[in-house]
């Protein structure tokens, strides 16, 4: 090695092994002590995430803190693992856990001061209060299936956090009632995206369960006072559960998302479109089952650049009349319940003229349609939903194909990576 350590500058190598796959990584650090440390350079490790599992020897630590980990996953956590984390990595600023039965696991976490992002996933809480008191940093907070705390509780430990930008309220079997979602939001003043997974414990909510505490008992304000809330996620959602004027309240939303529990037949109570009517400045939609397209694809806004439908049934004019809708579309996501998916893939560079990232499945259509995305003029991305884990001989010729008749401009991927990090509840 000490004729290319000569020639090559570190800074060098680290630059290659940044376009490098987490696992491509791994095995050049295999091949000699020189790429060993190089590879360990933190730079390299930026954005990734460990998955922990159980105690770790002093070298592991070592290896960890030379990447300077920032974000774990704590699998069966115990108050041991988690305080071996702390005292290794203190500057880590993302902790999930996951199946964490030791309720005092979570107290362990108040010694991290550059927390922000925690996520509890099928954890049991006695004393979540008390927890989370110590991490007034928090901007991120997601609860997914928490055992054995309180609504009560769980509104006393939110409310206490008033630094949170994001939560998620995953527990449909513990609805959070109009009341005690007002008290929250009354009391995070810089909340700006909300998740709630709902279900039939929810009932049917009252028309004014998004708006605003500070709406209610104060002269001068109206039910529909605006929220600041510019994200809103609805999962396992089933019609009708919020009404048709629920969002009036939330004109200032950019981002929604409503992933349906299955698809609807009835368009009587389809409240989604009387919904997107009064979202102006939204530029970011997500809609999984639920009603056909057909039925809402006149009210999407032309705001919209980035629109994700999955398993939603559609045919092609119902398509043609989105696109007219969303001139300006940037990134779409289209993985539809349709007959004629091979002619909604030759028409796109018609529909969507202004295109840069597509993901889509190439299962059911031939090459030739499928090589028709090539007219997409400024398509950069193009990730196939469907390709297989393993090498592919048609994925890989499809890909060969498309990089030689647009001169590599079209970066094609195989796979849509999952966020470790987060719940499962938003993935279709």
């Amino acid at each position: 090695m000490s004729r290319i350590q000569l020639t090559l500058p570190e800074e060098i190598w680290i630059h290659v092994f940044g376009f490098l796959s987490d696992r491509d990584k791994l095995n050049v650090r295999l091949s000699c002590t020189y790429f060993k440390r190089l590879i360990d350079h933190w730079s390299l490790w930026k954005d990734s995430v460990v998955v922990l599992q159980k105690l770790y020897d002093s070298h592991f630590w070592k290896t960890l803190c030379q990447r300077k980990i920032k974000s774990i996953v704590v699998q069966k956590a115990t108050a041991k693992v988690l305080q071996q984390a702390v005292a290794w990595l203190p500057w880590v600023g993302s902790v999930t856990l996951v199946q964490c039965s030791d309720g005092t696991a979570l107290v362990t976490l108040g010694a991290l001061k550059h927390l922000q992002r925690l996520v509890i996933r099928q954890c049991c809480c006695r004393s979540l209060t008390s927890s989370l008191l110590s991490l007034r940093q928090l901007t991120h907070l997601c609860l997914c299936e928490v055992k054995r705390a309180s609504i009560s509780e769980i509104s006393a430990a939110v409310s206490q956090l008033v630094n949170l930008t994001t939560l998620k309220y995953h527990e449909d079997t513990n609805p959070i009632h109009k009341t005690a979602l007002h008290g929250m939001l009354g009391r995070l003043p810089n909340l700006k995206h909300l998740s709630l997974r709902l279900g039939p414990k929810y009932g049917i909510l009252p028309d004014d369960y998004f708006c605003p505490a500070k709406a209610y008992g104060h002269p001068g304000v109206t039910p529909d006072a605006e929220s600041g809330l510019s994200s809103l996620e609805l999962l396992n959602y089933e019609d009708p559960c919020l009404s048709s004027v629920a969002f009036n309240g939330l004109s200032s939303l950019t981002k929604l998302t409503v992933h349906y529990r299955k698809w609807h037949g009835n368009s009587n109570f389809c409240c989604l479109t009387r919904w997107l009517e009064g979202l102006n400045v939204l530029s970011e939609l997500n809609i999984s089952l639920g009603h056909s397209l057909k039925v809402y694809a006149e009210s999407i806004p032309r705001t919209v650049q980035r629109l994700s439908l999955m398993g939603v049934k559609a045919e092609l004019e119902s398509v043609r009349i989105m696109g007219e809708q969303v001139p300006d579309l940037l990134h779409l996501h289209l993985d539809l319940c349709c007959h004629d998916i091979c002619d909604v893939i030759t028409e796109m560079p018609q529909i969507f003229p202004k295109l840069q990232i597509l993901k889509v499945r190439h299962h059911n259509v031939p090459e030739s349609v499928f090589l028709q995305l090539q007219h997409l003029p400024r398509l950069e991305q193009l990730v196939i939903l469907d390709a297989p884990k393993g090498p592919s001989p048609t994925v890989l010729n499809l890909t060969q194909k498309l990089h030689v008749q647009t001169n590599n401009r079209i970066q094609v991927l195989h796979f849509s990576s999952k966020d470790q990090t987060t719940c499962s509840c938003g993935f279709y």
